[in-house]
């Protein structure tokens, strides 16, 4: 049976941090001024991504790190969940990224213009993986102001994602000299150091979302070079201790309450047996997240969600 969580305030844990997702390889908080960790969460859509980067971002600023969650789809969901917190979120497109880089080498005002102009569109075609790479360079850029110990980077849906991760590399093959080729042999630098950079996968404890998150990963590590962190199993259902479908017998409705009860120990089953596969695909340490008994999630609920998963999550 999946982990049963008697209350949403109170985390079951061995009491260490060390296999909290933002923390170094060696157990250590990250600090700016050896350069700010980034993490990179990955998962396909609808699995929580967000709300798990709200609840890293909340779980490692209860720590006292200075946390900078970067958006990369421009909804405003982040903000909300981080509203009024020592979190800070910042939205990046491909657009902006290139305005801002072109500012950075001097182009001043002429850079607004021709960020908005489709000029970037002109040269994406030119160059596939042009658009992933300033983005990519915009994160690089936050990592190394020292102003962040920990950057949470919000990435897009796993078939973007893979095509961002790849794109630095392929950039490379192609593009032999040049700004192009110098940001991304620093952005491939940064990503390939476990020590400044990591993933975080994030699934639901479903058989599809567990198999596309672990070939995400393969990806991720095979393919790019970039560690796996840890894994999160986000929106688990808790289970309480239900009676045995025999237990119904001659009460009212038992027909109705047996089905329902058989339905709920398929579906813990099910649950356990991706978890396990999540935990032996992935090789890296793994948290569970419940799915909070709430309408819609806020600031307190994220700010819970990151309590849970600084201590490994529910057991």
């Amino acid at each position: 049976m999946p982990p049963e969580l008697k209350s949403f305030d109170v985390a079951v844990s061995d009491g260490r941090w060390r296999d909290a997702p933002w923390l170094l390889p060696d157990g250590t908080l990250p600090s700016a001024e050896h350069g700010g960790r980034v993490l990179l969460v990955l998962g396909k859509g609808g699995v929580g991504r967000t709300a798990t980067c709200a609840a890293i971002a909340h779980g490692a600023a209860a720590e006292g790190l200075r946390v900078l969650i970067v958006g990369l789809d421009g909804r405003p969901t982040l903000a909300a969940l981080t509203r009024g917190t020592d979190v800070t979120v910042r939205m990046v497109s491909a657009g902006t990224a290139l305005e801002d880089y072109l500012l950075d080498q001097g182009f001043g005002g002429f850079a607004k213009r021709l960020a908005t102009s489709g000029v970037i569109e002109v040269v994406g075609a030119a160059a596939p993986g042009i658009h992933d790479l300033v983005v990519l360079g915009k994160v690089k850029q936050f990592a190394n102001e020292g102003r962040w110990d920990l950057i949470v980077v919000d990435a897009p849906a796993a078939g973007h994602a893979t095509s961002m991760l790849t794109s630095v590399d392929g950039l490379l093959d192609i593009v032999e000299g040049g700004p192009i080729r110098e940001q991304a042999v620093a952005v491939r630098s940064l990503l390939l150091d476990q020590n400044r950079s990591a993933a975080v996968l994030v699934t639901l404890a479903e058989t599809t979302p567990v198999t596309e998150s672990l070939e995400l990963a393969g990806v991720t590590t095979e393919s790019v070079g970039v560690a796996i962190a840890a894994g999160v199993v986000s929106a688990l259902q808790p289970v309480r201790h239900l009676p045995s479908p025999d237990a119904v017998h001659g009460v009212r409705g038992a027909p109705a309450l047996r089905t329902l009860l058989e339905r709920a120990a398929v579906d813990a089953e099910v649950a356990t047996a991706a978890i396990d596969r999540f935990r032996a695909g992935l090789g890296a340490p793994i948290a569970l997240l419940p799915r909070l008994p709430v309408a819609g999630l806020d600031v307190a609920s994220s700010q819970l969600l990151g309590r849970l998963l600084a201590v490994g999550g529910v057991r």
